[in-house]
Formats: C-alpha cells, sequence, structure tokens
C-alpha cells in the first residue's frame, strides 16, 4: 500500500510519523506523504492556536489546492512556522491540513490528499499517546487536534491504522496509562526505533523545537533517565519504551470516546466547544498563557539555577524548549552538556555552570 500519514498534532508529529514509518514499512521505497496541521509554541508563533492554509503563502499546488509546503512557503506575518524548514530537510512530501472545518472538513482534505497523492491507505501518527485518553486523566493537556485529527480519518473510505511513537514522552498521560489502554482497543507493539532511524532524520532532530518526538529519539540512541519539560510537571521518565511503536490496525469510533464526539463538527470552535465539556482545551491554556506573557511574565533563572532545581526534582536532562523559556534564551554555549546533538543537555552539566 501507498500511505499517507497523518500528523495527529503538528509538526513534531510530522517528524515523528517519519520515524514511525521506518519502523512500520522498513523496506518502503519512494519519497513519504505526510499530512500536517500548523500549529506552533506560542515561543515561535505567539498567536495562539493552529494556523489555517490561509494563512500560508507559497503552498504548491496538490490537485487544483494550495496545500504543499514546500521551502519557499511562508506565513503571515513571516516566519510563523518550522514548517517550510523542516520541508526542506527531509525525504518527504509535506502537505497542510488544517482545522477551519471541523472534523468534517478535514475528513474532505485527506480524502483529497489521498486520492491526489496515490495514497490508498492512511496511518494516523501520535508521539506520546494522548490520542487515546479517555478524557478524564489528570495530566491530560492538548487533546483537541489529536481527536480531531483521528475523528475525520475515521470517516475518510481508505483503511485507517492508529500508530503511537514513545509511550507517555509528551509529558501527558504516562506510559503505562498509554499503554493500558492500547491494549484494551487491540493495539500491539509494532517494534521500536533503533539508531539507524534516528540517523536519518538526524539533521532536522537537532534544531527542531519539538519535545516529545526528541525524547523518543534520544531513547533510541540510549538515554534513560528523567526529563524535564514543563513548568510544575513532574520530570518526563525516558525508558526503553520510551522509542516503542504501537499501532492498532482495526479501529472502531466506538474505543475513542473524544474523537467519537468530535465527528460531527464542522468548525474549530464547535469542535472546542465540545472538548471543553468533556476535556480540556489546548486553545483555552495557549490563550491564557499568551495573556499571562504580555501582562505577567515568569521570574527568569539561570541555566545553573534551572539545572540544579531540576536535579533536585529528580530529573537528569531538559529540553531546549524548557530552557529557552525558563531562561529567556539563556542556551549553553557549550555543547558538551548537549546530548547526541539533540534539543536535550544533561543537568549535572549545566548545574556546574
Amino acid at each position: 500500500m501507498n500511505t499517507l500519514y497523518v500528523a495527529s498534532g503538528g509538526g513534531g508529529d510530522a517528524l515523528g510519523a517519519l520515524l514511525a514509518r521506518g519502523v512500520l514499512e522498513p523496506d518502503a521505497e519512494g519519497r513519504a506523504l505526510v499530512s500536517t496541521c500548523a500549529w506552533e509554541r506560542l515561543r515561535i508563533d505567539p498567536v495562539p492556536g493552529p494556523r489555517s492554509r490561509g494563512d500560508f503563502i507559497g503552498l504548491r499546488l496538490i490537485d487544483g489546492v494550495r496545500a504543499e509546503i514546500s521551502t519557499s512557503a511562508d506565513t503571515l506575518p513571516s516566519g510563523r512556522s518550522v514548517l517550510p524548514r523542516l520541508a526542506g530537510d527531509v525525504d518527504a512530501r509535506l502537505v497542510l491540513h488544517d482545522f477551519a472545518g471541523g472534523a468534517i472538513g478535514l475528513g474532505r482534505q485527506l480524502t483529497h490528499f489521498a486520492r491526489a497523492l496515490g495514497a490508498d491507505a492512511l496511518t494516523v501518527v501520535d508521539v506520546g499517546g494522548d490520542i487515546v485518553a479517555r478524557g478524564d486523566e489528570a495530566g491530560l493537556l492538548s487533546p483537541l487536534a489529536d481527536s480531531l485529527t483521528l475523528a475525520a480519518a475515521l470517516d475518510v473510505d481508505l483503511p485507517v491504522r492508529l500508530a503511537v511513537l514513545g509511550p507517555g514522552v509528551d509529558g501527558e498521560l504516562s506510559a503505562e496509562q498509554v499503554t493500558a489502554i492500547l491494549r484494551d482497543v487491540g493495539g500491539k507493539r509494532a517494534g521500536e526505533l533503533v539508531a539507524a532511524d534516528v540517523d536519518r532524520l538526524r539533521d532536522p532532530l537537532s534544531w527542531h523545537p519539538t519535545e516529545a518526538t526528541t525524547l523518543a529519539a534520544a531513547a533510541a540512541y540510549g538515554l534513560r533517565g528523567a526529563v524535564e519539560m514543563r513548568r510544575g510537571h513532574a520530570p518526563v521518565p525516558v525508558t526503553e519504551e520510551s522509542a516503542a511503536v504501537w499501532l492498532v490496525e482495526d479501529l472502531d469510533a466506538r474505543d475513542f470516546p473524544l474523537a467519537r464526539a468530535l465527528r460531527d463538527t464542522r468548525s474549530l470552535g464547535n469542535a472546542e466547544s465540545i472538548i471543553r465539556t468533556i476535556a480540556v482545551d489546548e486553545l483555552d491554556y495557549e490563550r491564557r498563557r499568551a495573556r499571562q506573557r504580555r501582562e505577567d511574565p515568569p521570574p527568569t533563572l539561570t541555566a545553573t539555577e534551572l539545572a540544579r532545581d531540576g536535579v533536585a526534582r529528580g530529573a537528569s536532562h531538559i529540553t531546549t524548549r524548557r530552557l529557552l523559556e525558563a531562561t529567556s534564551g539563556d542556551v549553553p554555549s557549550y555543547e558538551s552538556a548537549r546530548f547526541e546533538g539533540l534539543g536535550l543537555w544533561a543537568l549535572d552539566a549545566l548545574a556546574r555552570g
């Protein structure tokens, strides 16, 4: 089969989709096909929420629709997406989907892309696994994009499967919670990343701001420990399971309550109003964060102070994103503390200053 990989949560999941493809289709030939949304962290794009295709210029035509991301594509205002740079760093065709039309509109986009690109199957990819959440988990932070993507894919008239890379690496549901749900819905452990899989994507992983995909890649390189990712949250464990790829091949909408609740939505606002009643809306969270950044920015620390605090909390490493957010850009100039050239830093080295 020629598969369209659908990144459920944006650019980090697009990289995760390419890593997962190496495990699921080790003998695949030709360029990968990946559809992704554009939803950047506030540090990159200060406008909360996902971008629509109308926010981009320079998208290439896909059967009459401007959707393929190229290195010359950009947002308005400019520079608010890492997707054009990613398009130049990976051997894949990246197409942009959006959530403006809710699950129904997104389903039409995916159907169009699959037909235009000659794909005869979809694989939805989530890094971390919160896509399988029930909605009441205490650690759940960002179910909207994932569940809306799955809801749309379930109504595409093609074989659809779900892949989860790195259970628990997104710092939301624990690995144990994710794998328990995956087993309940018929999921199987399909394999795990190895160093050679990561080597093929070493360049984009060295600069991309994704945290979850970086943890999965680092696990394949042998990292074990706990990583500081979010203020106020416990460090995220990195184990052998952090590099695992799980696969659910026979999807039943009844097994995914959040996706099922969003299947009939026709706008992002409609989807938000539903998700608020059954889980948490990450767009509301981003709006609060954006307002806080303007009105009451958090105090900053030095990298050394942050590292010592992380060690006291039981962390062994910290992500570049967390380092940048907490120190206002105080990233160490020396590379010896950086793990394998990825976006992770060893706290013991940083703590020594």
